[in-house]
């Protein structure tokens, strides 16, 4: 028996159920093979499209991470099941050549049918012990190839709930004056109310999203579905009313406040793609539109300003992670009914 070709072909084994089980089971995001395959994937996707959300390109560089892990794990997990039978030149009999099999692309052949668990009988284990592994082999082929399609459930599930999220809060205004405006009466009771509606699945999103981080790179080229913008267009909207307008201006600012820290809480889950903070920090939106309702400059204290600008840089760079610019929060383009049909 070749040992280095049995070790080598048994580490591939483990390492790859490990990397399935933890990214597919796991809720706290993915493991090596898949998150190296995403993000390698999503920046060679990003740098070809010229960093350009309005792409198309972009659009179908998620379905295809979410394939290519799948069929990875199943194409390692092939690869390291042949090894370890390859490391034995008598593992496998023929029972049509009266021989002893010893290609490795045979062995590549044995080793695929029995891990889909189709077996035709060419080959046939020479030895108990190769009898047994013939069925294990078989066993995890069943579990682990049916467990990495399911992992296709949840997923699509997210991006479906991340799209519906995304309209949601694309309705309360496209801009975060617009949004303000909008709701600029009865000490903002109505926008408190929509806010609490938003509250549920803003955490489900996050769940979502780490657990399965993978959900990130699913991209829309409409504004209105994307999430990155839509939530930075809404966390902005927030930050200027509770750091720039005065607190007897609210009838529920506890529901604004609860609303926030369910963004903070999905900010956090972005480390997850490697997503972190840049060095620039957004140009500060005018507010002058708030009148009365403004704070003094000298309300706001620097602790609150140091906290607001670490929060805008990671939004920047979540933003640019997805092919965007800042300025696509104050300069929608405007989206009429005609056009999202």
């Amino acid at each position: 028996m070749n040992i280095f070709y049995f070790v080598t072909g048994v580490v591939i084994v483990l390492v790859t159920i490990y990397d399935m089980i933890y990214t597919i089971l796991s809720p706290r995001g993915s493991a090596l093979i898949a998150d190296r395959i995403s993000r390698w994937f999503w920046r060679f996707a990003l740098k070809v499209s010229g960093k350009n959300g309005r792409n198309r390109l972009l659009e179908y560089i998620g379905p295809l991470i979410l394939l290519g892990i799948v069929l990875t794990w199943i194409i390692i997990l092939w690869l390291g099941n042949t090894l370890i039978v390859y490391s034995d030149p008598q593992a496998l009999w023929s029972s049509q050549d009266n021989a002893y099999v010893t290609g490795f692309y045979n062995k590549l052949y044995f080793a695929a049918y029995v891990l889909s668990s189709m077996g035709n009988g060419d080959y046939t284990p020479a030895s108990d012990w190769w009898l047994f592994f013939t069925g294990f082999i078989s066993y995890t082929g069943v579990v682990f190839i049916s467990l990495g399609i399911s992992f296709l459930i949840p997923v699509v599930e997210g991006i479906t709930l991340k799209r519906k999220l995304s309209m949601q809060i694309h309705n309360l205004g496209e801009t975060p004056e617009r949004i303000i405006s909008n709701y600029n009466s009865n000490n903002f009771e109505q926008l408190s109310s929509a806010l609490s509606d938003l509250e549920a699945p803003l955490l489900k999103v996050a769940q979502s999203h780490l657990a399965y981080p993978v959900i990130h790179y699913f991209h829309s080229v409409n504004i209105y579905e994307s999430l990155p913008v839509q939530l930075a267009t809404l966390d902005e909207t927030l930050s200027i009313l509770l750091y720039q307008v005065e607190e007897d201006n609210f009838e529920d600012r506890l529901s604004m406040e609860r609303t926030y820290k369910s963004l903070t809480y999905y900010l956090s889950t972005l480390a997850s793609a490697f997503i972190h903070p840049g060095d620039d920090e957004p140009e500060h939106p005018n507010t002058d539109y708030l009148h009365d309702l403004k704070k003094s400059d000298q309300a706001i204290d620097d602790s609150a300003n140091r906290k607001l600008a670490a929060r805008r840089k990671l939004l920047l760079a979540y933003l640019q992670n997805d092919g965007w610019e800042w300025d696509v929060i104050e300069k929608k383009e405007k989206v009429t009914i005609k056009e999202r049909i």
